[in-house]
């Protein structure tokens, strides 16, 4: 049997510059995280990340916290979240992920965000990347970690992580957005696999985060 811990990445630095830095909080709730899994019965394997900065500093800050080197860290960039920037702006070019500065454009952003989404999801053309080709790369990704044995440990994106807990609940293709929307950030995800197939076990687990209302967000 093997398991898969699909870790989403600390909260980003939304209404900046640059989006792919943590934030302040992430840092912590990526700590938090660390300190989690080393203090649980578990041994990890391997860890392995997406490319993108956000993924990558999350997993070094869970590493440094369970004893690991960031030597030991695997990047496979199947792993990495969808091209939101280039999603949003083939739909809008009035809302971004920097100028969402504050709750109220926060919500704006998100609620063009979902119109994106929806619209590349049809679109057959016009995008690096096809909404297709998200869901195979993603998929592909998953298949081999999960034929791995042991305890594997993948640092990467809402997107990504909702897009596989969609294929294991056996919806279609088109609801992972619903559920990425209440997917915390620095949550956990944990798939097992064995003679019986790949299954979902448990989906967006924050108990580490709880203690603190603040340290729970969602973008």
């Amino acid at each position: 049997m093997s398991v898969l811990l699909l870790l989403r990445h600390g909260q980003a630095s939304l209404g900046t510059t640059n989006y792919d830095r943590l934030s302040g909080i992430g840092h912590t709730q990526a700590q938090l995280t660390g300190g989690r899994l080393a203090a649980a019965d578990l041994i990890i394997d391997r860890t392995v990340s997406g490319a993108m900065m956000r993924q990558r500093d999350t997993a070094v800050i869970v590493m440094r916290e369970i004893g690991l080197g960031e030597s030991n860290l695997q990047i496979d960039d199947r792993l990495d979240e969808y091209d939101h920037v280039g999603v949003m702006a083939g739909h809008t070019a009035d809302v971004s992920f920097a100028t969402a500065t504050t709750p109220e454009r926060a919500r704006t952003m998100q609620s063009a965000l979902d119109e994106a989404i929806a619209r590349w999801m049809g679109a057959d053309s016009g995008y690096p990347e096809s909404h297709d080709g998200f869901i195979d790369r993603v998929l592909a990704a998953v298949d081999e970690l999960t034929a791995r044995s042991g305890t594997t440990l993948a640092v990467t994106s809402g997107g990504v992580i909702a897009a596989v807990c969609a294929h294991l609940l056996g919806l279609r293709a088109d609801k992972w957005p619903a559920l990425a929307r209440v997917m915390v950030n620095a949550s956990l995800t944990r798939v097992i696999s064995g003679p019986t197939g790949t299954r979902l076990l448990t989906f967006n687990d924050h108990a580490h985060l709880e203690h603190d209302r603040a340290l729970i967000t969602y973008r």
